[in-house]
């Protein structure tokens, strides 16, 4: 059956949350504004496009925001909202004439910024931020740009570090902020894992300035499953076939078609996938929307392969364990932190086929130790990864910054 067939079969489906954009302006008073609950908290949100795992953290935050807290978010580039006023110019000026020195670090954001704010929450970005001294400024960054450069783009340690002494030189110089290099004016870090934390520490950063928030994601109905196809189904959904070992999950999958396995994979994300069409065992398309996943894709699989040469948290891998689905992938970065190895699936050495192999065949062959790990990964992910957990710690978050402050 064709990718477009499996699709279009009927399955339960999932509701989506879809909040508005909050205003800084105070709302009508509620109950919840009752003498003893948390204060209100206006925040300034700076974030990252890009389409990929940090614009949808931003964006999630704004849609599904932490109790009484009420985002003004920028995400565009020279974009302006009521209270904060890009400073173009200075933008412009600098990513046009210091920035190519400085790639690939993010681009500059530089904002006034007035009273009305009590927080200004900023995702990645350096910035150059003009407001009141009294008004705490803190950054999130999902993995530190260390490990980007280093395994995303193959630099050498040694370019990678005169990178960084460059960036530190122009960064103080100029006073622009940024987590690994000029960070004594936030009040605060947020990463997602003690792997992204250890590389800030590592490189001189306060550990108490930096707290571990691992993202959190919304709970699937146990209903939103489908019930299991005659052959054992691997889905791989991702946008960098080549970073995240889609190679190697096409490659076992042939050979345990060879071997008899009745196996398949749903391959989503790219558009060499399309070259499989027409190959048994496989059914590909090009793209998919995050409700297309969440609604349709991982609700037909019975296992999720993303065996990651490099990986900066993996969405994926969480939103999997939500499903029950067991997890094929790698020891790299913070995927352990994820994926508990012979309990929730299967981590091997990042590009080693083998490992992606054996652990594919042991899956498919034993569809009870299959299940069992799937549902132990779904009670992880109702232990340490539920949307309301994430929600209360970065409430926590901000008002331990807002305390000291």
């Amino acid at each position: 059956m064709s990718a477009a067939g499996s699709l279009e079969r009927a399955r339960p489906r999932l509701a989506l949350r879809c909040c508005p954009v909050h205003d800084v302006h105070d709302p009508p008073p509620t109950e919840a504004d009752a003498v003893g609950a948390s204060p209100r908290v206006r925040c300034l949100l700076i974030g990252m496009q890009g389409g990929g795992g940090e614009e949808v953290f931003i964006r999630d935050l704004v849609a599904d925001p932490p109790a009484r807290v009420d985002y003004s978010l920028v995400i565009e580039p020279h974009e302006s909202v009521p209270h904060a006023r890009s400073r173009r110019l200075t933008e412009i000026a600098f990513n046009r004439v210091v920035h190519p020195s400085l790639w690939p670090l993010q681009g500059l954001r530089a904002y006034d910024v007035d009273e009305t704010f009590d927080l200004v929450h900023v995702h990645v970005h350096p910035h150059h931020l003009r407001l009141r001294r009294d008004v705490p400024v803190v950054m999130s960054v999902s993995n530190s740009y260390f490990h980007y450069i280093q395994d995303y783009l193959h630099w050498e340690t040694a370019r990678v570090d005169a990178l960084y002494a460059r960036a530190r030189r122009v960064f103080r110089s100029l006073r622009i902020t940024n987590e690994m290099v000029a960070w004594k004016r936030l009040a605060g870090i947020s990463m997602f894992s003690q792997f992204s934390k250890a590389a800030l520490v590592a490189h001189g950063v306060p550990s108490d300035l930096v707290t571990v928030i691992p993202p959190g994601f919304p709970s699937p109905t146990t209903s939103a499953r489908v019930g299991e196809a005659e052959e054992f189904t691997f889905l791989f959904a991702g946008r960098h076939p080549a970073r995240k070992g889609a190679d190697l999950v096409i490659d076992a999958v042939r050979r345990l078609r060879r071997s008899g396995a009745r196996v398949r994979a749903i391959l989503v994300g790219d558009p060499s996938f399309l070259e499989l069409a027409g190959e048994p065992g496989f059914e590909v398309q090009e793209t998919a929307s995050r409700r297309q996943l969440m609604e349709e894709l991982y609700p037909q699989a019975d296992a999720l392969a993303m065996p990651s040469r490099a990986e900066g948290y993996g969405f994926t891998l969480v939103e999997a364990m939500s499903f029950a689905l067991p997890v094929v992938s790698t020891t790299y970065g913070s995927i352990p932190e994820v994926v508990e190895h012979g309990v929730t699936g299967f981590l091997g050495p990042p590009g080693d086929g083998a490992a992606v192999f054996e652990a594919m065949r042991a899956l498919a062959t034993d569809r009870a130790a299959a299940r069992e790990m799937g549902l132990a990964g779904r009670r992880r992910f109702e232990r340490d990864f539920t949307r309301p957990r994430f929600l209360k710690d970065m409430r926590a978050w901000y008002d331990g910054v807002l305390a000291r402050s």
